[in-house]
Order: structure tokens, then C-alpha cells, then sequence
């Protein structure tokens, strides 16, 4: 029996995000056993996710109370060691490590496998990041070529297991607990019938909500022009923003904030006919639910990274350059709060239920429009609705094929791009591929021709140097370029002639992208 681990210290979001990865393992390994290893917080929605066999928890919670309270940090200790202990137990055919942590790596580094993807620490402790998928996510966090992704997490986790996208949606299934729950909700507040319009109010952080304000005004505005019952969103620490949000309105809403379990939040979102949401999880709760979404892209949150998974949602993202901005700023004028206009979430929210006749670029003041989808590929994709570039569109199709086709092993490896912008960078790579060969070459010969071997390393380390020159003034190639970099981070061979073999294989890495590209 195979054994499998997936490796998810994160919040409720990414373990949702998860779900096409377990679908397709068990799909691909129907007899495997699947682990799980999650966070204390957030092991309340395993209920609602299907395929993990068994859990192997964290209490982080426990052991930071007993490192700030304790009155021994041996406690803390201990605790930290029974859970590594459980780690080391096992033996893995398989371990994917979904979370960009230095904690992750460490322990995942702790674990016996024989394949891996995602973040890994060596025996120094060094951060080592396993399949191109995982380097490629990595890139992500270079946060100025953030904004030219175009694939979306739930599509890279997938392909960290080794598995295609399906082209289904995020997938949790409502228990009878949830169900009885969401059902009393409604009973009580006499909801049934009505067609409801989800409002979440809060993110997990402060630069990913869209004002309380606003969305007093859009309740207002929906119950009023389009009949429908608005219900408002949030976990239990965000009832002060609902008592904000009720204050302010003229028609009130159902109050739902911190009122729910999370089985009950899922059973309760899925009755809905839509959901207005900042970037958490309760975005992804509808996705999975089948439930249309409106994705409001604020602070950090950018669609093409992060947004609903599944076929007809819609993304608000501000049409201003500053956005998505660089994770961890802290915004002294966050423009995209205003930017994103009550008009526009109005229009969105009016789309998802009748539809976009009569509706134009004008109904979205201050935003561009996007509208979720499977390619024929089974990947998630998003297409200009109203107000987008579309040349910037092409553009973005453009990458998202690229990256695919080389990390699946569909691209082309042979000929100058097509684009003359490109020409300069698949030269510099086909160049390196030229030195990086005769370097390893040089290293078999015996005696060693030393300052052959000199040379030609000071002609790579030149390469290396216009590489990143293109990739900061060219943002055509700036994606590209950064990911490169990021490869040769990853290096993990010493022997002069196996550093050449990677080197090369990077070379012709950046040869594949900017061909297809």
C-alpha cells in the first residue's frame, strides 16, 4: 500500500484549496493511504474534506501557551517533540509540503520519504524546494512579478502531487451536524423561501477587507433593488465589524457572524444564491458549495493567485498599477479600498444573479472585470469581462501556456521565439546551455584543464549577470528570470560536473520558456 502525506500547516483557505490534489491522488492511487498533517486551528473543516485516511495535529496553540505561560519550557518542549516523534514514524512513497514556511520545511525534513515536492530542508538546515511546481510558487513572493501569474494555487498544489487538474471545482461535502445546523438558522429567522445574498465582512488581515461601510451600502441597494435577503459573514472575532455594518444600514441584514460552526458556515453558505467576498475562507466555502462568487481584490489578494476555483465567478480587481501589492506593506493610502466602488460590487453582485445583459464597462467604474472557467486542459483560468487590457489579456494567455507546457513536458524546445523582445534572453540561454556543457565536459578530463574550466565559468558567471539585467529592465522577461534564479538557489549538487548538469538543465529550462512564450 502506498503511503501518502500532505503536509498542510495553513488556514482553513489553503485546506480547502487542497481538495482537487486529494481527489486526483486517490484517483491515481486509489489504495494508498493518505496523511494529513494540519494545524490545531484549523483541523475544524476536516470533516468536510474527503479523502484523508488519517491526521497526524499540531497543537501550536498548546505549545505557544506553554512557552508564554508555562511554568517549565520543558513542556513546550516535550509537546513539540511527541508531535515530531509522530512525523518520524512513518515512511512515505509520497510527501507534498503545500506551505511556504520555514516551519514546514523543518518539519518535513523530519519525515522519511522517497519522493518529495514543495519546501524541504537539507541536512544544514537549508531551505531546498522540490519540483519545478514548488520553485515556480516560490517566485510568487518576488512580489513585483506577482502580478504576472496566471495560474492558480489550487492548480499548482495539484501538480505538486504529481496529478493533472480535472477541471472540477474545490470540493467539500456538508454533514448531517452542518446541515441541521444551517437548516435551524434559517427556520428561526424565517428565511425560508428567500433568495439570500452572502456578505463576508472580514480577511484575515486588515489590508484584505473592503470597507464596512460599503458594504452597509450594497445591502442596502440589493434588498432594495433586487428583492434578495442579505446574510452577513464571519468568524467569531469579527462581530464587532457586523454591529459597524448593522449601524449602518437602513434595511437590516441577517446577522450570521461568529453564529455558526464551520460545518454549520458551509451548510449555511451553500443556501445562499451568491456571496460578496474579501480574499478568505469563506470564498472558497461557495466555491466548493457551487455558490457564485464575487472576489473583491484588495490590499494583496489577487484573482489569478487565490481566487474561487470553479467555473463562473467574478473578480473585482482596482485598475490602478499599484495592484495586487507586495505582501506585508503597510499601506499609508490604500487607494484599492476606494477604488473598488459600491456601483461596481453592485453590478457584479447583479451579474452573478440575472445575468450580464444591459451591463457594460461603465457599471464598473474604477475596476477591471474577470470572469472565472476550466480550459480545456482541466486548469482554471480567468477571461477579461469588462475593462480589461486586451493586450495585457493576450499577454497573460500567453504565460499561462508557457509555464504549462514546460513544466508538463508539452513545450517546445527548439527554434528562436517568435517575439523579437525574447530573442536576446533565448540567446543568453542557449549560450549557457552551450558553456554549461563544455564545463561539465571539461570536468571528466583528467588532468583537470583548470583554466579552461576558468574561463569558461567566468563566461557563464557574465551570462548570469545579463540574465538578471534583462529580467529587471524587461518585464517580459522578469518572470522568467526570477524563476531562474530561484533554480539556481535550489542547486543541490557540489561536484563541478554535476553544478554543470544543473546548470544546463536550467539553461534549457529558460530556452523551453522563452520559446513558448
Amino acid at each position: 500500500m502506498r503511503e501518502i502525506a500532505i503536509l498542510a500547516i495553513a488556514r482553513y483557505g489553503d485546506l480547502i484549496q487542497t481538495t482537487p490534489l486529494l481527489r486526483r491522488l486517490r484517483q491515481a492511487h486509489p489504495e494508498a493511504r493518505i496523511t494529513a498533517i494540519v494545524e490545531d486551528r484549523f483541523q475544524g473543516i476536516l470533516p468536510l474534506i474527503k479523502g484523508i485516511d488519517r491526521t497526524i495535529v499540531l497543537y501550536k496553540q498548546d505549545i505557544a501557551w506553554e512557552v508564554a505561560t508555562g511554568e517549565t519550557p520543558l513542556a513546550a518542549y516535550l509537546k513539540m517533540d511527541a508531535f515530531v516523534r509522530q512525523l518520524e514514524e512513518g515512511e512515505y512513497d509520497l510527501l507534498v509540503n503545500i506551505t511556504c514556511s520555514g516551519l514546514s520545511a523543518f518539519l518535513a525534513s523530519a519525515m522519511k520519504f522517497r519522493d518529495a515536492a514543495g519546501f524541504i530542508a537539507d541536512e544544514r538546515g537549508q531551505r531546498v524546494i522540490w519540483s519545478r511546481w514548488g520553485q515556480y510558487v516560490f517566485s510568487w513572493f518576488n512580489d513585483h512579478i506577482r502580478k504576472y501569474n496566471p495560474i492558480n494555487l489550487v492548480d499548482i498544489f495539484t501538480r505538486l502531487g504529481g496529478v493533472l487538474p480535472d477541471g472540477k471545482r474545490v470540493e467539500l461535502s456538508p454533514t448531517a451536524k452542518g446541515e441541521e445546523a444551517a437548516a435551524r438558522f434559517v427556520a428561526e429567522r424565517k428565511l425560508e423561501g428567500k433568495r439570500l445574498v452572502g456578505l463576508q465582512l472580514g480577511a484575515s488581515e486588515a489590508n484584505r477587507c473592503w470597507p464596512i461601510e460599503n458594504f452597509a451600502r450594497l445591502s442596502d441597494r440589493l434588498q432594495r433593488e433586487l428583492g434578495v435577503t442579505t446574510v452577513l459573514f464571519g468568524a467569531p472575532n469579527e462581530k464587532e465589524l457586523a454591529e459597524k455594518a448593522l449601524a449602518a444600514m437602513e434595511i437590516p441584514a441577517v446577522d450570521a457572524v461568529g453564529k455558526t460552526s464551520i460545518e454549520g458556515l458551509y451548510s449555511l453558505v451553500g443556501r445562499c444564491a451568491a456571496l460578496v467576498s474579501n480574499d478568505t475562507g469563506t470564498m472558497h466555502f461557495a466555491a466548493a458549495a457551487g455558490v457564485a462568487a464575487v472576489m473583491l481584490c484588495i490590499g494583496p489578494a489577487f484573482f489569478r493567485c487565490t481566487g474561487p476555483y470553479g467555473a463562473g465567478h467574478v473578480a473585482l480587481q482596482p485598475d490602478i498599477p499599484c495592484s495586487p501589492c507586495p505582501y506585508g506593506l503597510e499601506c499609508g493610502d490604500p487607494l484599492c479600498r476606494t477604488a473598488i466602488t459600491t456601483e461596481a460590487v453592485f453590478s457584479a453582485t447583479r451579474l452573478l444573479l440575472a445575468g450580464e445583459a444591459g451591463l457594460t464597462g461603465r457599471d464598473f467604474p474604477g475596476v477591471r472585470v474577470y470572469r472565472s472557467g476550466f480550459a480545456p486542459d482541466g486548469y482554471l483560468t480567468w477571461d477579461g469581462l469588462f475593462n480589461a487590457d486586451p493586450a495585457a489579456e493576450q499577454l497573460t494567455k500567453r504565460r499561462e501556456a508557457m509555464w504549462k507546457s514546460c513544466f508538463d513536458g508539452t513545450g517546445k524546445r527548439a527554434g528562436e521565439p517568435q517575439d523579437e523582445a525574447l530573442r536576446p534572453f533565448y540567446r543568453l540561454m542557449a549560450e549557457g546551455a552551450k558553456v554549461s556543457a563544455e564545463i561539465a565536459e571539461a570536468a571528466r578530463k583528467r588532468p583537470l584543464p583548470v583554466e579552461k574550466i576558468k574561463r569558461l565559468g567566468e563566461r557563464e558567471a557574465a551570462i548570469e549577470a545579463e540574465v538578471k539585467l534583462l529580467g529587471y529592465r524587461d518585464g517580459l522577461v522578469s518572470p522568467i528570470a526570477t524563476f531562474l534564479t530561484l533554480m539556481r538557489e535550489n542547486m543541490v549538487e557540489t561536484g563541478l560536473e554535476a553544478v554543470a548538469r544543473e546548470s544546463h538543465r536550467l539553461y534549457e529550462t529558460g530556452r523551453c520558456l522563452a520559446t513558448s512564450l
